[in-house]
């Protein structure tokens, strides 16, 4: 009967949202929005190419100097600016994830689009509201933005050192002369080839395999997700999808997951407690495994599967690392791959100006964070290791306080005191900030969250052996566990009793009967 209330409740309630008129949106203020081509000047102190939390950042940063600054963004059409290609997103879905019981709305009769409907809106409001921060603080500090593909170019100006040719139309563009040049295109997904041509084609309507970048574009709710991968992106989407009451797969090439992320510095312990809780979740962890090919079943198309919107797998072969030996085969509504990150330096225009570029892809720097090309500088994921959205933001205001000649001496003696560097070193180039493990922080946003910083255990013992190691691990009723005893929270009363008893054990010893009302201690 229940049931039946809450699905009669709901039919009245969309019939009644189809009646009632539909008000136009309110179109975006005429000061948020980015200044036609035509009204940009054509020269500027500053010019950043980037529109991610790193680019805005140093964006926010010239402006506050008082250079003229302008931005270029080439976010897809159909995204909202300024909020990220991967960090925020998955925080996002997260958020959502804890907000919904996928379990308790299937009970209700709900259908799997409806849920993730919701789930969806949940994420794009919490993607619009960072990007009108963002743009907000933007036209607040007077600094421009053109959406397009910026790419350098030779200055034919005396007075510029470099140009930058912004294509922001089907054949339109506009050439931007500046002295001072940052780059922060970001990073890309690594993808596997061996589901390459999965990565755009759809199956039963949808597209079942996605990276860490375009699983934006996912349009169903799954109930069977593959993983592929052990790093913290992977970790982060497989505990998101298992609260949205999917069958969460990891397939990991390492031995097992402390090993995983020992590239990033997490200690062996934390990492066994990260494997017990994903376990504990429900999500079965193939280790030493890969995924060797992939193809495509549609099966039959029940009604309840295409309102579920599983009207169509994908069946991997899952092999052995090594040895190539077929493990086991799996089926999947979703399949995600998160095995790593690329610098995006493609269609930059580096040649043009002889930028030398590693040989892992990412761009060379000195430790002012400028590339080999005078006035060129770089931030971010472009630049390397180790990729964080912190640490990005941070070289970001570094490289600018660095080409405009306004370092803040006071602060980077600070930061070197705290550090325990010299002010020389104190600078923010990927191998300054790998060199020193307690530079960044480090989180990775399970359920709950995990954090760390600093060196392991193993890294501290080697470079001082009479390190010791203390542990405290939260309890209901305890401070903690350090050193193996368990130090327990006391109320003042149960203090006050505790010191009482004490007390009375010690005069005992001591030979005094106070307790029986006897003897030398009864007045006492």
């Amino acid at each position: 009967r229940k049931r039946g209330m809450v699905l009669a409740l709901g039919a009245i309630l969309s019939c009644s949202m189809l009646l009632l008129p539909r008000v136009p949106r309110a179109a975006p203020p005429t000061s948020r929005r980015a200044p036609p081509p035509s009204m940009l000047k054509a020269k500027y102190d500053l010019v950043v190419v980037g529109g991610g939390p790193v680019g805005v950042t140093a964006a926010l940063r010239g402006a506050e100097f008082g250079y003229s600054t302008i931005l270029i963004d080439a976010t897809p059409p159909r995204q909202f600016q300024f909020t990220g290609p991967t960090g925020l997103y998955s925080k996002a879905l997260r958020d959502s994830s804890l907000r919904l019981d996928v379990p308790v709305l299937r009970s209700m009769g709900i259908v799997d689009a409806a849920i993730w409907a919701q789930v969806n809106e949940f994420v794009q409001q919490i993607l619009r509201k960072s990007g009108d921060n963002n743009m907000k603080a933007l036209c607040l500090n007077n600094v421009p933005h053109l959406r397009g593909m910026g790419r350098l170019r030779p200055s034919d100006d005396v007075g510029a050192r470099c140009s930058v040719e912004v294509a922001y139309r089907r054949g339109e563009s506009i050439t931007l002369r500046s002295d001072n040049v940052l780059l922060a295109s970001g990073s890309r997904a690594v993808r596997l080839a061996a589901l390459e041509q999965w990565y755009t084609t759809p199956l039963g309507g949808h597209v079942r395999c996605c990276d860490s970048d375009s699983i934006k574009q996912i349009d169903f709710l799954p109930r069977k997700v593959v993983v592929v991968g052990g790093g913290i992106i992977a970790i982060e989407f497989a505990r998101i999808f298992a609260q949205l009451a999917a069958e969460v797969t990891m397939v990991v090439r390492a031995a097992d997951l402390p090993k995983s992320l020992a590239r990033v510095g997490i200690d062996n312990q934390i990492g066994y407690l990260l494997q017990a809780d994903l376990r504990a979740a429900g999500i079965t962890l193939l280790f030493e495994s890969e995924i060797a090919s992939a193809q495509g079943d549609c099966g039959k198309a029940t009604p309840s599967a295409r309102a579920r919107g599983a009207t169509g797998r994908l069946r991997l072969e899952v092999v052995q690392t090594g040895t190539a030996e077929v493990r086991e085969e799996l089926e999947a509504d979703l399949v995600l791959t998160a095995t790593g990150r690329k610098a995006v330096t493609d269609g930059l225009g580096l040649d043009a100006l002889g930028i030398e570029i590693r040989p892992n892809g990412d761009l060379a720097v000195s430790t002012s964070l400028m590339t080999s090309a005078k006035g060129v500088y770089a931030a971010g994921d472009v630049i390397g290791a180790p990729q964080l959205a912190s640490t990005g933001i941070e070289q970001a205001e570094s490289a600018i306080d660095a080409m405009l000649g306004r370092r803040d001496v006071g602060a980077a003696e600070d930061a070197s005191r705290l550090l325990d560097m010299p002010v020389a070193a104190a600078d923010c180039s990927p191998a300054a900030l790998l060199s020193n493990a307690a530079r960044y922080p480090i989180g990775i946003w399970t359920m709950p969250e995990l954090a760390f910083v600093g060196l392991t255990a193993a890294a501290a013992r080697a470079e001082r052996p009479r390190t010791r190691r203390g542990r405290r691990r939260s309890r209901p009723g305890c401070t903690g566990r350090r050193g193996g005893r368990c130090r327990r929270r006391r109320s003042p009363r149960r203090a006050l009793r505790v010191e009482s008893v004490r007390r009375r054990r010690r005069r005992r010893r001591a030979g005094c009967q106070c307790r029986l009302g006897r003897g030398r201690g009864a007045r006492a």
